[in-house]
């Protein structure tokens, strides 16, 4: 592959080899490279018109959809960066991030603008584009130090912070990953992430720079494993980058091995135990399996590892982060900066092309993460601390060991706890607040809150869905007269992390189950739950459930009642009871004789 300046043009370099080929898809609809052309340079041609240029800021707020896709190329081929923000995050933090960005325009959908509050900006609606326009997209003035998109991530302050990625970032990124996954023109691709974190970068940019077909996979069929599997078999999907909870829940049901893609597996965002991956390779085996890393601050991934013939061995139990990519450095440093005996444990730092230009409006964060790389032969080269402590294996891969500070990562999303806890103390009833992360009674690594004050549980979840994205409300919140402190005054995480965690009151005050259904799906819950009874008007998620386990939940119940529900369902009807209704109404309808000899096509809400 030719290298080039800016992102996009490996895109348009690839639609001018392959025009005819499939280049998206997305639940019936597709798109060849040439039709993706013209519908991106219509959308970059009005985006020129209103302004937009180098380093010019665009809001990005799309759902799931080849929309998504080409709202991401229009604003780059208009020269401009993308500020991709996800339709289920709070108005709140929309409109932060909106205001903290500077945004100049927004390109949406008009089915999102109810939910944006006042913000100044110029909004084009791809819904209302017309395609019939000029589709000759303007010439870029966009070189390979401008920015190519800001991702925001959870901040430790209380706000979520901008990360700037140029495009010789990300085009050395794509060029490295599409090489070193051997990518081959032609592949199927499917990615299931939101675009507002990078997890999916990995496969939406190498799928369309190597002639390859990207499959955009709708919110429900991601949280499905009946919709997926048949999705992935019916498409013949080779590759799929996705975290490894979230594969997991999928496969807490039967024939695991229909949620595997044909030809590679890419996992990434959170540790991977060797176990499960033997597990893995057992259900498809002729699928290669692949672990990624790397912080949003050195632009998607740094390190890989390919799984061989033999599981390696670490102390973690889990899959080593692998080796650098082409084009970056990584280093395992002590607090003086200086290399670790090999073997050591030491905090990963990394160097090279990908290290992004820095936190968007942040400059005093971004000198202290963002150092001069005293190891880099080129001028003006800088390293970024992650915060990873690390040690180096015999066979020169990296292993994970730990963080240096409370940063964690949670279903693949990296959460600053310090930003929940700021969260949770604006609230008038809250004196102290504490969160860590615990393992829950699934096995899921989950946040658990623990506050002083007179606020409930139940209004502070309010107050932190008003807030906050779904993935950073925690699991359980715990009241205590006080917090434990330690001797200098501060509050005890330790003491904390050692204390039970019991269910709220309304789980040991029940009410039964009255029919089978609601029996069956009692069993079903108490068992992911870990509590001895769960009533039939309990709220769930009160109770501590969170999205994967409903998707292990929704999993069982198919297997159960042969019946597919959407994981909107459940946040819809968070009882036994209201479930249990919804699939009584799913049964009696596929009971109901078919007329003139047709056949019924199974439901999915």
């Amino acid at each position: 592959m030719v290298a080039m300046n800016c992102l996009h043009e490996l895109i348009e370099a690839q639609a001018r080899r392959t025009p005819q080929r499939p280049a998206l898809a997305f639940e019936g609809q597709t798109l060849t490279y040439a039709e993706l052309e013209r519908r991106t340079g219509a959308l970059a041609a009005e985006l020129a018109r209103l302004g937009a240029g180098p380093d010019v800021l665009v809001g990005l707020l799309v759902e799931r959809s080849l929309e998504m896709v080409i709202g991401i190329l229009g604003i780059l081929r208009a020269g401009a960066a993308y500020v991709p923000m996800d339709g289920a995050y709070p108005p709140d933090r929309l409109a932060f991030m909106l205001s903290d960005s500077g945004a100049k325009l927004l390109v949406t959908q008009s089915g999102f603008l109810a939910k944006l509050p006042s913000h100044g900006v110029q909004v084009v609606r791809l819904d209302e584009l017309d395609w019939n326009g000029p589709q000759q997209a303007p010439k870029s003035d966009a070189g390979p130090e401008n920015l190519a998109y800001v991702i925001y991530t959870s901040g430790s302050t209380g706000r979520p912070k901008g990360v700037g990625i140029e495009h010789r970032n990300i085009v050395n990124y794509v060029l490295g990953v599409a090489e070193r996954l051997r990518l081959e023109p032609g592949m199927n691709h499917a990615t299931v992430s939101t675009v507002a974190a990078d997890l999916g970068n990995t496969v939406i940019f190498p799928a369309l720079a190597t002639g390859g077909c990207l499959h955009v996979l709708s919110q429900e069929r991601a949280e499905s494993q009946a919709l997926l599997s048949d999705y992935l078999s019916r498409e013949r999907i080779d590759v799929l980058k996705i975290v490894p909870s979230h594969l997991a829940a999928l496969q807490s049901g039967r024939n695991p091995e229909r949620v595997m893609p044909a030809r590679r597996l890419i996992l990434g965002g959170e540790a991977s135990r060797l176990d499960w991956i033997e597990r893995l390779r057992a259900a498809a085996p002729q699928c290669e399996i692949f672990n990624h890393y790397g912080p949003t601050e050195t632009t998607v991934g740094v390190l890989t590892y390919h799984v061989g013939a033999a599981l390696p061995a670490t102390q973690s139990r889990t899959l080593p982060l692998g080796r650098a990519l082409p084009g970056s450095s990584v280093y395992l440093l002590d607090p003086q900066g200086r290399p670790v005996p090999a073997g050591e444990k030491g905090e990963l730092c990394i160097g090279g092309r990908g290290v992004a230009r820095g936190y968007l409006n942040r400059p005093e964060l971004t000198a202290e993460r963002f150092l001069p790389d005293p190891f880099s032969a080129e001028p003006g080269g800088r390293m970024y601390r992650t915060g990873d402590l690390a040690r180096a294996l015999a066979d020169g891969s990296i292993e994970f060991c730990g963080r240096i500070d409370h940063q964690v990562k949670i279903h693949g999303y990296r959460v600053e706890l310090g930003e929940i806890e700021s969260a949770l103390r604006e609230h008038a009833g809250v004196r102290e607040a504490a969160v860590l992360v615990r393992q829950d009674a699934s096995g899921d690594t989950q946040l658990f809150a623990w506050v002083s004050g007179e606020a409930t549980p139940a209004v502070l979840r309010e107050h932190l869905k008003e807030r906050l994205p779904q993935y950073m409300v925690p699991s359980a919140l715990v009241p205590l007269e006080r917090l434990p402190l330690t001797a200098n005054g501060k509050i005890d995480r330790q003491a904390l992390a050692a204390l039970p965690i019991e269910p709220p009151a309304s789980a040991r005050d029940v009410a039964a189950a009255r029919t089978p259904t609601e029996e069956t799906l009692t069993a079903i819950w108490r068992e992911l739950l870990g509590v001895e009874s769960v009533g039939i008007e309990d709220d769930v998620f009160d109770l501590g459930a969170h999205s994967l386990m409903a998707m292990k939940a929704l999993t069982r119940i198919r297997d159960a009642f042969d019946v597919n529900l959407a994981l909107r369902n459940l946040f819809e009807q968070p009882t036994i009871a209201g479930f249990a209704a919804i699939i009584e109404g799913l049964l009696a309808a596929k009971a109901t004789p078919v007329r003139d000899g047709g056949e019924r096509e199974e439901v999915v809400l």
